[in-house]
């Protein structure tokens, strides 16, 4: 019996030693591919696409048109062969075209979109300038993402005027209002259903190239959206006879909120999980690490994936965001008087969905806990988690790209926490994946939506290459 006591606790520590030996990356030697482009052409036409002010705006009457109407008329002129090939249609300020290859069965779908969010703060030189010094592009829209708009069409002007055809339909699908939420997407999606379109592939923005992404894990890595959290708003009213603050009754509207809010902030009620995406992530970046520990972690999650989840409840932020539905206060609203009680509050409340949680969970869940029959409950812009994109031969199109284009960093599937106009494309496609082809710091990423916005003429050139990666392979 004592030998029998002693046997299962070796037994299991060489099960997880021999476990984390073999949990090493697969690395195969890649050559970066290369490509006779017209860089210069690139660049500038980045350039003068981030020149039309082509923002938007959630009001219509603030949109300028007349910019999205010359950007178009641009793109005409600037990419001749495609516009013969393909006569744009336009869904609201969306525009796809149509280049047909040597069979419709298994259509590709390239995504982007051309609108911008508005300038914000005090910038050090025109936003919408398309200056290009000092190996930058600069303006409103660099990084999100007229690149990869131009990455598109740049590729594919190249491919057809060298005299190359497409076994496969390829769809360039370019959305007009991303930013705001729009529908120019959705009525594309639409337009695939009613003409039994199914998209083999579909390629988005998303995921770029990081670094840091993972402890010990030297390398850079080229993060591969394959699913998107959903996103839903949540407003929580409360109403009341208001009156004035002077003879205040013990629990007003706003006394009511905030306990709703303590109870929801204090509530254990979103649980961590590991989901598809997620271990995706982890088996895929995780052998790169050059720390043992860490390796033995993940080798062997059937046993330490607790602490992994105490880690993430630690560290906060990105990292436990991929395991559990976020809950963010964001708006209050109450008396316009500070001398009056409120006859009407209320508080908006952002929740960003992981995978296998509904939105119709979330609000019966949020519901229970604040118990409050006075405080109403109503979601606004609703949109579920996405399926989970397959990570299969279609994938490996993507993967194999990313290495001929870069071949020092490491391909890998996650979970992307942020929205794309792609999660509409899930309903009617097994692969969509959210990748935009830059190298990004950190500080790159606060630029976006951000002050002075930019993107290399490095990442410009390789963005081309990237496409061209791709459509080799179709």
């Amino acid at each position: 019996m004592e030998y029998l006591l002693l046997i299962i606790p070796v037994t299991l520590i060489l099960v997880i030693i021999i476990r984390t030996v073999k949990f090493k990356p697969i690395i195969t030697a890649t050559m970066k591919k290369k490509h006779d482009i017209d860089e210069n052409h690139a660049i500038e036409s980045l350039s003068s696409m981030i020149q039309f002010k082509t923002i938007s705006n959630p009001d219509p009457s603030k949109v300028d048109d007349a910019e999205f109407v010359k950007f178009r008329a641009f793109l005409k002129s600037r990419y001749p062969k495609i516009h013969e090939l393909a006569s744009p249609q336009l869904f609201d300020r969306g525009i796809l075209f149509h280049i047909k290859g040597e069979s419709c069965e298994k259509p590709v779908v390239f995504m982007s979109h051309y609108d911008v969010v508005p300038i914000n703060g005090n910038w050090r030189s025109d936003a919408f300038s398309g200056k290009i010094e000092n190996n930058y592009v600069y303006g409103r829209g660099t990084l999100d993402t007229k690149s990869s708009l131009n990455a598109i069409m740049e590729a594919v002007e190249h491919s057809l005027s060298n005299g190359k055809t497409f076994k496969q339909d390829l769809y360039l699908a370019f959305g007009g209002d991303e930013e705001t939420y729009g529908t120019s997407q959705q009525e594309m999606v639409a337009y695939f259903k009613e003409n039994n379109i199914k998209p083999y592939l579909v390629l988005d923005e998303g995921g770029a190239i990081v670094s840091k992404i993972f402890p010990g894990v030297i390398k850079k890595a080229a993060v591969v959206g394959i699913a998107e959290k959903g996103f839903m708003n949540l407003k929580l009213t409360a109403k009341s006879s208001g009156g004035h603050a002077s003879t205040p009754p013990k629990n007003t509207t706003l006394t009511m909120l905030s306990n709703a809010i303590t109870k929801l902030n204090n509530h254990k009620s979103f649980k961590l999980k590991l989901t598809p995406p997620v271990k995706a992530l982890f088996e895929h970046i995780a052998p790169y690490s050059n720390s043992f520990f860490i390796r033995m972690i993940f080798a062997n999650l059937w046993i330490f994936l607790p602490i992994v989840k105490l880690i993430a409840k630690s560290s906060g932020g990105e990292f436990l965001s991929l395991f559990k539905t976020t809950q963010a206060f964001t708006m209050a609203s109450g008396s316009e008087a500070i001398n009056v009680l409120p006859a009407e509050s209320s508080i908006g409340i952002n929740y960003r969905l992981r995978p296998q949680e509904g939105s119709s969970e979330v609000i019966e869940r949020v519901k229970k806990i604040i118990h409050n029959d006075q405080i109403i409950v109503e979601a606004d812009d609703v949109s579920e988690v996405t399926t989970i994109s397959k990570i299969d031969e279609a994938y490996q199109i993507i993967e194999k790209a990313i290495s001929e284009t870069w071949p020092e960093v490491i391909p890998t599937p996650y979970l992307m926490i942020a929205t794309s106009d792609s999660r509409h494309y899930h309903s009617i496609c097994e692969h969509v994946y959210k990748f935009s082809p830059m190298d990004v710091s950190k500080a790159d990423l606060a630029k976006i939506h951000g002050v002075d916005e930019d993107i290399s003429i490095e990442n410009i050139i390789n963005g081309v290459k990237f496409y061209l990666n791709i459509i080799d392979q179709l």
